[in-house]
């Protein structure tokens, strides 16, 4: 998949379901994987401006991303 640079909060959500997506999991993949309800998960992808670093790492690892 093409890399991509995130600048806003607003434009992490939409990369992180496009690389879910890209690897075959569901929100409930990615959150048994990090400890979250598929609900936060998907809370994640609309808006992730309220979400904490600590989250968004555990995200980015459990899609093997940088």
């Amino acid at each position: 998949m093409k890399e991509f640079v995130v600048r806003t909060p607003h434009q992490l959500g939409p990369v992180l379901q496009g690389y879910r997506k890209s690897r075959s999991l569901t929100q409930a993949d990615v959150g048994r994987a990090i400890g979250l309800p598929q609900s936060e998960v998907s809370r994640l992808e609309l808006d992730a401006s309220g979400t904490s670093v600590s989250r968004i790492f555990k995200f980015l690892a459990a899609l093997k991303l940088e």
